[in-house]
Formats: C-alpha cells, structure tokens, sequence
C-alpha cells in the first residue's frame, strides 16, 4: 500500500527546512519522507538522517492521480545536526 505525497509535511518543521538547505534545489514534486535520530537517548540527539525523493501520480489504481510513485534514482539522503535545526528555528523567529 502506497500513502499519498501530496502534502509536503516534513518540509514544514525546522529539520525538513534544514534538510532541503542541504539538498539544494529540488522539483516541485520532490517529497521528504523519513527522518529519526542517529543517536539512542533523547539526551544525546544531535545528528538527524531526513530521505527525500522525486514522486509522480499514480496512473492507475486506487492512488490514481496522487504522488504515490517514487521516481526511480531521485532518492537523496541528508544529516543536520542539531545547530543546523535551531538555526532554522531562529530564522522563524
């Protein structure tokens, strides 16, 4: 089962923001779809891993017409630090 990536949801909290920083200029359809910490303890988080890739609509099926197909070798993988994070934090305001 494939789940829609229509919406840009990572892209809106500061570690998404920081992630595409890094990414550089992607297409419109360019999606962030997974990110966690690389360290166990809450205490000591400081480096994230966040993956991106290239989507296109479903031509059939019950997806038809959502971004629900990866696109082949756009898959890009990214790793902000906690400093990169607040950064886009202040730049909020």
């Amino acid at each position: 089962m494939s789940i829609p990536m229509d919406e840009k949801l990572f892209e809106q909290y500061p570690y998404g923001q920081a992630a595409l920083k890094k990414i550089g200029e992607v297409p419109d359809n360019f999606r962030l779809f997974d990110a966690g910490w690389l360290e166990d303890k809450p205490e000591d988080f400081d480096t994230m891993k966040i993956v991106g890739a290239e989507f296109r609509a479903a031509k059939t099926g019950p997806n038809k017409g959502k971004l629900t197909v990866m696109v082949p070798g756009s898959k890009r993988t990214v790793y902000v630090n906690k400093s990169e994070i607040q950064a886009c934090v202040a730049a909020q305001g």
